[in-house]
């Protein structure tokens, strides 16, 4: 009996399964016709499926780093990471540092003269203008005027040297030691006449391309000018040597030339090797052509003449560097500027666009980083990541070039005569 009970409950139960799989089957069956009907069949849509998932599952699989790829970044390829991103980087502050020699170091030194002239009292005569424009000054014939024998690092006048530039002018003091020259304005050798007396008057400055870098330039007939409070002292370039550091009798009085009113320049050899640029000096001759009253008007050597765009911008920008530098020095003053700019652009752009950045794989590569912070589209990104380096080359400028000149000069040695 109870044998063919558990007979018939295996039939009955055979029979129902039996009955689901025809049941899925036909079901199948019905819906893959109605799809294909309905394809067929314009203004019928399909049976959408729930792509929602699909996709979030999609993006998360392709910015969201799999486990396994985070354990393949082990410490030795973030090591490396952390190497060439350092490495492109400091190669970065040494091409800054080198546009500091030649370029934001001269414009920093501005501000160090101007603030020794402000500092010392010394003023010049303001040359008369008429109708809006500077005067011409008539050259005078007669006997220059005597200058008074000035006291150690006193602020004499101003050279100014054409050839340099129209706007270049350094200041003179009394003096050449580094003390004095390393304000990279010019130095008076103590015991030379004064501008304009008759004797060799002899100056010395630094080779460095703010100051008397460019003296090889320099052709006969180039005027190098001296402005004292009350004067002009206009000379004319007549020859230019090389010679030994001990020769010294190149700034004394000339004996063949005993009335001679004469200036002389010394400045050391251009090299990137410091032992090199101290083993020879660079002197400039020139003879006196005429003296002017300062407030009478310019020289005419130094009216503005015919120019190309590209020195009529330079000089603008000399200009103006030299107006801001009367309150701090220009790299300074830049780096105050455009990190504003800089942190205003990123700040509205991390505010605007964050929530739609994608989360990223971890990296220690310091350039790959510097990108990061950036945030927006593209072109917006790469106008504040440039932002971004153009503040950090005048911070460098300001504060670490200064230092880095001391294990790396890439300037010569001292300018005087042994």
């Amino acid at each position: 009996m109870t044998h063919e009970i558990t007979t018939i409950a295996f039939v009955l139960s055979s029979e129902t399964v039996k009955r689901k799989l025809v049941n899925q089957t036909v079901s199948g069956k019905k819906e893959r016709l109605m799809g294909r009907h309905a394809a067929s069949r314009p203004g019928r849509l399909r049976p959408q499926h729930n792509t929602d998932d699909i996709s979030l599952r999609n993006i998360e699989e392709n910015t969201v780093p799999k486990r396994e790829d985070r354990q393949s970044q082990g410490v030795g390829y973030r090591l490396l990471q952390l190497f060439a991103g350092m490495s492109i980087f400091l190669a970065i502050i040494l091409v800054m540092h080198v546009g500091w020699v030649y370029i934001g170091n001269g414009m920093d030194q501005i501000h160090t003269q101007q603030t020794i002239v402000t500092n010392q009292g010394f003023k010049t005569a303001q040359p008369t203008k008429t109708d809006g424009s500077t005067r011409i000054a008539k050259p005078q014939t007669g006997e220059p005027p005597t200058e008074p024998e000035p006291e150690y690092s006193t602020v004499i006048g101003w050279m100014r040297i054409p050839r340099f530039g129209t706007e270049w002018q350094r200041a003179i003091q009394e003096g050449t030691d580094l003390q004095v020259l390393d304000n990279y304005g010019i130095g008076h050798y103590q015991g030379t006449v004064m501008p304009g007396s008759i004797g060799n008057s002899s100056y010395a400055g630094h080779r460095t391309p703010g100051d008397l870098g460019p003296a090889d330039t320099l052709k006969p007939g180039d005027p190098i000018i001296i402005q004292t409070a009350d004067h002009w002292y206009v000379y004319e370039m007549q020859s230019s040597w090389m010679t030994t550091p001990d020769d010294a009798a190149v700034i004394a009085d000339q004996t063949d030339q005993k009335d001679a009113r004469l200036i002389t320049l010394t400045t050391c050899k251009y090299s990137l090797d410091e032992q090199d640029s101290l083993s020879a000096r660079l002197i400039v001759r020139g003879r006196f052509k005429y003296w002017a009253n300062t407030a009478d008007g310019i020289p005419k050597e130094l009216a503005s003449k015919q120019s190309t765009p590209i020195q009529q911008a330079k000089a603008t920008i000399t200009r103006s560097i030299q107006k801001a530098s009367k309150y701090a020095p220009v790299s300074q003053l830049l780096f105050t500027a455009t990190l504003t700019i800089w942190c205003i652009l990123t700040g509205l752009s991390w505010l605007i666009w964050h929530k739609d950045r994608q989360k990223k794989t971890t990296s220690w590569n310091l350039m790959t980083l510097i990108w990061r912070i950036q945030s927006g589209p593209i072109i917006l990104r790469a106008t504040t990541c440039l932002f971004f380096w153009v503040t950090l080359l005048f911070a460098e400028w300001a504060w670490i070039s200064p230092l880095l000149s001391q294990p790396i000069t890439l300037s010569t040695g001292t300018a005087t005569l042994n």
